[in-house]
């Protein structure tokens, strides 16, 4: 082949490979430009969509378990977008609930006011949300699920006791958290039981068991760990109050072993904190001496207490500020505060009275009337909202009396909660839950049957049993056999 023609062949190779090369770079940009406008296309849409749709949830918190052991829990809704301010009005709860509403940026914080319920889904839907210069509103719903109720509570058998713990929505006894002879009284101090129980003979000499005589213990629930409080004297516990909030409880002492009188403790009101020195305190009263009392309770989740004393006089006290008592009104009798705080309920010679603890004044609480009947008010409790959960006799024909426990909100008329079959039976010492949703009496079915288990310590019917009644309904919605119901 000439070389004429073998130049010939090149430039026709040549260019062949620029219009192949050609024909590839105009594919090439074909295809970037379809896949740019199609991006475009598609960010475009987006943009319409979000700026029709308004904002919408991205994530939600909330502490479901302490929303419903303490009130001001808050659930925290993160929207896509800043939103602007939201009214409460545009906010729904079901089941209902009182809330304040706050925004910042993207996050809308509701929170609860009071405690929530046990065993419940609640609803939160905030409507017309809108974003900062955009009219378009949206919607942002969330759902969570409280987790169930418990209750502590002291079983008693032949040789050993055992304190247990049961869910409200349960079967059977519960959970055994502690089993000892001779438990006395107990109360739960965050996660730690503090127990009362009867003292071994050769530690307190020959008189003192015969008083009964108590030995103090912390149980840690965690690891098991049993450590035994030291006490300055033989003494019995007469009551553990365990603060709703952190590491503190009460006691009330009484020396044993000594003539009547002449202890060092006589109904004295000490402190004990588990998360410090785990030593007894002594409280002081008015003249400097130990308070002596017949009941207390702490005000709230700091250290203050109240406290009725042996004379009658209920007092406000602070033992960690070391402020003398504060007298706050004399009473026949002390049921104790609210479940908010912010109430106590007691009754003088006049009958019961409702005390606001925060500005010291008084109103009468007169019972209303059951099925037409006029009724005589005992043991009142009072929850958040006002509604007393109280125990009233009624007064038969043949002059005897039965026992009822009511809910009565003041309009006049109240409704049942409990009493015994063909009304036999008695019923005891009552506890409110915190949240309001139920409260726990003991019921000792046939009062003529029942026979005593002859302790020395808080004897108590070993026919005793627990009712768990909801408060809204009066359903009986638990049974336990047991006393000394703890929420």
């Amino acid at each position: 082949m000439s070389r004429t023609s073998s130049e010939k062949l090149e430039r026709v190779a040549e260019h062949s490979r620029r219009l192949r090369d050609d024909r590839a770079e105009r594919r090439f940009r074909t295809r970037f430009w379809m896949l740019v406008a199609g991006l475009s296309l598609v960010g475009a849409v987006f943009l319409i969509l979000g700026a029709f749709q308004g904002p919408k949830l991205s994530t939600a918190q909330i502490d479901a378990a302490r929303a419903v052991e303490q009130p001001g829990q808050q659930l925290r809704l993160f929207a896509n977008q800043p939103v602007d301010a939201i009214d409460p009005a545009q906010v729904s709860v079901e089941p209902a609930a009182e809330i304040a509403v706050t925004v910042q940026n993207e996050l809308v914080t509701v929170q609860f006011l009071d405690r929530l319920a046990w065993s419940t889904e609640y609803t939160v839907r905030v409507e017309e949300v809108t974003a900062p210069g955009r009219t378009v509103a949206g919607t942002m719903e969330h759902r969570f699920t409280t987790p169930d109720g418990e209750l502590l509570y002291l079983d008693r058998g032949e040789e050993t006791d055992e304190v247990l713990r049961a869910g409200i929505e349960g079967a059977g006894r519960g959970d055994v958290l502690y089993s000892a002879p001779g438990i006395q009284r107990f109360a739960l101090v965050e996660n730690a039981l503090l127990v009362a129980r009867d003292a071994p003979d050769a530690a307190l000499g020959d008189e003192a068991p015969d008083e009964g005589a108590s030995l103090i213990e912390i149980v840690n629930l965690d690891s098991g760990r049993t450590e035994e409080v030291r006490l300055p004297s033989p003494v019995r516990v007469e009551s553990v109050i365990a603060s709703p909030a952190g590491t503190t409880a009460a006691l009330v002492l009484t020396s044993v072993g000594v003539p009547a009188g002449e202890g060092e403790f006589q109904q004295s009101l000490v402190t004990l904190d588990l998360g410090g020195a785990r030593e007894v305190q002594p409280v002081a009263g008015l003249d400097g001496a130990l308070l002596r009392v017949r009941d207390a309770w702490f005000a709230g989740s700091g250290t203050g207490m109240l406290a009725h004393t042996l004379d009658g006089v209920l007092v406000q006290v602070d033992p960690e500020a070391g402020t003398p008592p504060l007298p706050l009104g004399d009473y026949r009798e002390v049921y104790g505060p609210s479940s908010d705080g912010g109430s106590l309920s007691a009754s003088d010679d006049f009958g019961g009275v409702l005390l606001d603890l925060a500005s010291g004044e008084e109103e009468r609480i007169n019972p209303s009337l059951f099925e037409g009947d006029v009724v005589f008010a005992g043991e009142t409790l009072v929850t958040a909202q006002g509604l007393r959960v109280q125990k009233v006799a009624v007064a038969a024909l043949d002059g005897s009396f039965t026992t009822l426990l009511v809910a009565d909100d003041g309009g006049g008329a109240s409704r049942l909660l409990a009493r015994t079959i063909d009304d036999r039976g008695s019923l005891g010492d009552l506890a409110l839950a915190p949240n309001d949703q139920y409260v726990a009496i003991e019921v000792t079915p046939v009062l003529d049957e029942a026979v005593s288990d002859d302790r020395i310590v808080d004897p108590q019917p070993t026919s005793v049993t627990i009712a768990v009644i909801e408060v809204a309904t009066g359903a009986v919605v638990r049974t336990l056999e047991g006393f000394a119901p703890a929420w």
